[in-house]
């Protein structure tokens, strides 16, 4: 079965998830001035909203059985556990652990979902697959990629 599979493929499989959030950036280390200069608006008292689009990419050779590299519906399941239940209608520099201690810029919570998502994928049953790329778009004109490094 799948004979174009007779020789490994390595594939690149991307599931898109979106959350909203709330963030305000400000390093409590500096004065406000200084926060204001760095962050501008973004460092605002009460903060601001994001509409995420937040790319997960997963690589790894497909399966000759199935001829697929994972299936959807559990990945699906680990976005919504590791991702949407933590970041969702949450406001990051409060309500989630791992950003507590930052100033939870795009950037930061990029290497946070990698994080996350790399430790739970160490519990996927194709052990092969790995977490390739996490890559959030905060706007529609700027976004973070991560590749891990």
């Amino acid at each position: 079965m799948n004979d174009v599979l007779e020789k490994p493929r390595k594939v690149y499989v991307t599931r898109t998830v979106e959350f909203n959030a709330a963030h305000r950036l400000f390093n409590p280390s500096i004065s406000d001035e200084e926060n204001l200069k760095t962050y501008g608006k973004c460092s605002n008292l009460y903060g601001h909203g994001h509409n995420y689009e937040l790319e997960i990419t997963v690589s790894g050779t497909v399966d000759r059985k199935t001829g697929f590299l994972l299936d959807m519906k559990e990945l699906k399941i680990i976005l919504e556990k590791e991702i949407m239940t933590r970041f969702d209608h949450k406001h990051l520099n409060f309500d989630v652990e791992e950003l507590k201690n930052t100033v939870p810029s795009t950037e930061i919570l990029a290497v946070t979902v990698w994080d996350i998502l790399h430790d739970a994928l160490q519990s996927y049953s194709n052990k092969e697959i790995t977490l390739h790329e996490v890559k959030i778009h905060e706007t529609r004109k700027n976004s973070v990629r991560y590749l891990g490094e």
